[in-house]
């Protein structure tokens, strides 16, 4: 059996259908035993709450919110919460809208981090698909 070696760690708030199909593409991909999943809810008051609660394979942290947070302040103590809890030597953050297509993304994550000892981190590329009118200033 692998060892674990890396937690992901996803801030949620209000996100209920991105999450399900992130939470689900992640666990399609991913051997169980192979990684900890925890994540960190922002307060949200939707159907979101009671999905994460229904889940036994993550770490649920449910952080009330705070008078006068702005959104990046609000994610920026969640992630510090969700740090407090890493056991794993790698920690992962990703947001809802990340969605895993392959079974090789972790063998692929955790061999560019172990390639070298002077790795300390390793990041991805975002996808987007920009239309031709945008990038040409028509739209």
């Amino acid at each position: 059996m692998a060892e674990c070696k890396l937690t992901v760690l996803i801030v949620q708030y209000q996100t209920p259908e991105l999450t399900k199909l992130c939470l689900r593409s992640l666990w399609k991909h991913t051997p169980p035993e192979r990684i900890r999943v925890i994540v960190v809810d922002n307060n949200s008051h939707d159907d979101s709450i009671d999905y994460l609660r229904s889940l036994r394979n993550i770490t649920l942290i449910e952080r009330p919110g705070s008078a006068g947070e702005t959104p990046a302040a609000m994610h920026a103590r969640a992630l510090d919460l969700g740090l407090q809890q890493v056991d794993t030597p790698y920690v992962l953050s990703i947001h809802t809208d990340t969605i895993i297509r392959s079974d090789r993304w972790l063998d692929y994550l955790l061999g560019r981090l172990e390639a070298e000892e002077r790795i300390a981190g390793v990041g991805s590329w975002k996808l987007e698909i920009q239309s031709p009118l945008k990038r040409l200033g028509k739209q």
